[in-house]
């Protein structure tokens, strides 16, 4: 072999050879390759690494540990009462929305019965009235929202969201609704209404059949036991396949019928919503 060319592997060999006799360690040298960078398996992140010369041990030092989620502490619960407590003292947007309304927009004094509402009482004390802010001088009047509109008009039947207290407050701010949004939400009360009808209609043919059968029973209660006992067991069997008749909440049936009243441009419309049996 000639001495002017070597080999580079010769090479790598002699430099390890002459630093072991050194007492110098090659295990980290980025030289000493074994693997070819083009054609080894190696990763994007080892490549790099003999590149730049650093060894595998770097990594790991500046590696920051993250901490464990089994020690941290976790958010405590609150009691039951205290959470029913907390959730009574807020006041949603949309229902400030509509007390603002009410007060600001339509100038009218809330419903006494609002005062029961702790939300209410909290945010808006009974001897409270429009002051004007000293720093700026100006008045805060009511702005429409069509968002809380629609909330208010998506939640109209739900008595968890919008309580009966709010009623006043409802048909004063629907009042001059228009468009489709009044057409959907007409319909939508009117269903109520004749839901109720319906029911009253059903309670009616159920209690004049137990009147009738009582007084048919005194007429044949001489006649044989055996046939009064087989049409027992059929009125029996009728009653179970018939589904339970469900009454239909009163507070959501009266306040559709208010919003109808007011919607009503003459007597046929009033006589077509007509509550059968209903008093408040």
């Amino acid at each position: 072999m000639s001495a002017e060319h070597i080999p580079a592997w010769r090479k790598i060999a002699i430099k390890k050879k002459l630093d072991l006799e050194k007492g110098n360690d090659t295990t980290e040298d980025p030289l000493n390759v074994t693997t070819h960078l083009a054609t080894g398996s190696l990763s994007k992140k080892e490549k790099k690494r003999i590149i730049k010369g650093e060894s595998s041990t770097n990594n790991t030092k500046n590696k920051v540990s993250k901490p464990s989620k089994t020690g941290a502490s976790k958010r405590e619960k609150l009691p039951k009462e205290e959470r029913e407590s907390k959730k009574n003292k807020v006041l949603k947007d949309q229902l400030r929305y509509l007390i603002e309304f009410y007060r600001k927009k339509a100038e009218l004094e809330l419903p006494k019965e609002l005062y029961e509402l702790e939300n209410v009482r909290i945010n808006y004390p009974e001897s409270s009235k429009d002051v004007m802010d000293d720093a700026t001088g100006v008045v805060e009047i009511w702005k429409f929202s069509k968002q809380k509109q629609n909330w208010l008009i998506k939640h109209f039947f739900n008595l968890d969201e919008v309580p009966s207290e709010y009623n006043d407050l409802l048909i004063t701010y629907f009042k001059d609704l228009q468009g489709r949004s009044k057409d959907d939400l007409s319909k939508r009360c009117f269903d109520k209404v004749n839901e109720w009808n319906e029911y009253m209609a059903k309670e009616d043919e159920r209690i004049a059949a137990i009147v009738n059968g009582d007084e048919q029973g005194e007429k044949d209660s001489e006649k044989q036991p055996e046939e009064d006992e087989k049409k027992e067991d059929e009125v029996e069997a009728d009653k179970k396949e018939e589904p339970e008749l469900v009454m239909p909440n009163k507070d959501v049936v009266k306040r559709s019928h208010q919003l109808l009243k007011i919607w009503c441009n003459s007597e046929d419309d009033l006589s077509n919503i007509e509550l059968k049996n209903f008093s408040a």
